[in-house]
């Protein structure tokens, strides 16, 4: 017989409650759920190029690949400094664009540049150019500093200051070209056969003397070292058919002697590389060397090379910059003609300006409601 507290209905001390059974199944499920969900993630930060490798007709990451995307707009406003102090600090701004590049590809960037159309997978060759990162992003340093040289003369030409060119100095050498192996970046053109050059001019003028097929002798003069060399070189014919020799160099500078003008003006990027900020940094001096809004008291984003003789050089990754511009809610965008219809299919309702010349440029701003009417430099001693 049962003692009674246990036999009855209501126990007087109730032992451990009975526990409620697991389903086998929904705890497998809910382990698997989980497994596929780290996988998944886990799998979006494995290199694209691994996947690719084992994935057919995925040559591109295979070999290697960048994404680029949109960067960001900042103001050169406060990246400009004149004499170390203020001038005719300007109300309005323009602001330099750029572009995001990420040479470490994982899956969740490839399946990115897949559905959306502001990023993109490049070769790696189209980026780095057959350089190592560091080299790359050696040069693109580089290129910033020339254009920051190159702006500062632009604007100072546009004012009506003279200046004094002392030779040719270019940013390009073409891929198997007259010069390439032969002369760097690094190299400033200052004599061919004997004969003094200093300007884009007169190395044209110069060239235009030759025979392709001859042989002939280009002086240049390391920027940095200031080691000067001679070089031999046969004279080549010219892709476009232009009269005279051809030796395969392009965006090409002139060296500028420093002006004695009372007035230093310096810019600073910091870390951005590359050579498209050009024409942002030499309105935005314009602007601050003189009298009156140049950008009508307003936000202007801006993009191009400057050259000598103000012309305005294509950029890359224009679309992307107007993703950044048009996100910056900028009121204008300016870029280089050949690239408008690119920059007007990610403009949205921003405007699109194409110029080819500082001078066009300028006239954008005025019908942009800017003060462009005699502009003359003011300088203080």
């Amino acid at each position: 017989m049962l003692p009674r507290d246990i036999e009855g209905s209501t126990p007087t001390d109730d032992p451990m409650p009975p526990t409620r059974r697991r389903r086998p199944w929904l705890r497998r499920g809910l382990w698997t759920l989980l497994t596929v969900i780290v996988l998944v993630g886990a799998s979006f930060l494995v290199p694209a190029k691994t996947l690719g490798q084992v994935i057919p007709g995925q040559t591109l990451v295979d070999k290697g690949a960048a994404v680029t995307g949109p960067g960001w707009a900042r103001s050169v406003n406060d990246r400009v400094d004149v004499n170390g102090r203020l001038r005719h600090r300007p109300d309005g701004e323009f602001l330099f664009t750029t572009v995001s590049v990420d040479l470490d590809v994982s899956v969740f960037d490839w399946i990115q540049s897949e559905i959306d159309g502001d990023f993109e997978l490049q070769p790696l060759e189209h980026i780095l150019g057959g350089r190592t990162p560091q080299e790359n992003r050696t040069r693109n340093l580089e290129m910033m500093n020339r254009s920051k040289d190159d702006a500062i003369t632009a604007a100072l030409e546009y004012l009506g200051v003279p200046v004094e060119e002392t030779g040719v100095g270019f940013n390009v050498v073409v891929t198997d070209g007259p010069v390439d192996g032969l002369l760097t970046v690094d190299d400033v053109i200052v004599a061919v056969d004997g004969l003094k050059i200093s300007s884009l001019q007169s190395l044209r003028d110069e060239l235009t003397r030759k025979t392709p097929g001859d042989t002939g002798v280009v002086t240049v003069e390391n920027a940095d070292t200031l080691e000067v060399r001679d070089v031999s070189i046969v004279w080549g014919e010219h892709p476009q058919g232009l009269e005279g020799a051809y030796i395969g160099i392009g965006e090409i500078v002139p060296r500028i002697e420093d002006l004695p003008l009372g007035i230093d003006v310096r810019i600073d990027t910091g870390s951005t590389g590359g050579p498209s900020a050009g024409l942002a940094f030499t309105l935005t001096i314009i602007d601050w060397l003189t009298e009156g809004e140049l950008t009508g008291n307003q936000r202007i984003a801006v993009t191009g090379q400057i050259f000598a003789g103000g012309v305005v050089g294509n950029v890359g990754g224009v679309a992307q910059k107007a993703v950044a511009a048009r996100s910056a809610g900028v009121v204008a965008f300016i870029v280089p003609a050949a690239l408008v219809d690119a920059a007007q299919a990610k403009a949205g309702d921003m405007r699109v300006f194409g110029v080819s010349t500082l001078d066009e440029a300028i006239q954008v701003l005025g019908e942009l409601g800017g003060d462009i009417d005699d502009l003359q430099l003011d300088v203080q001693a």
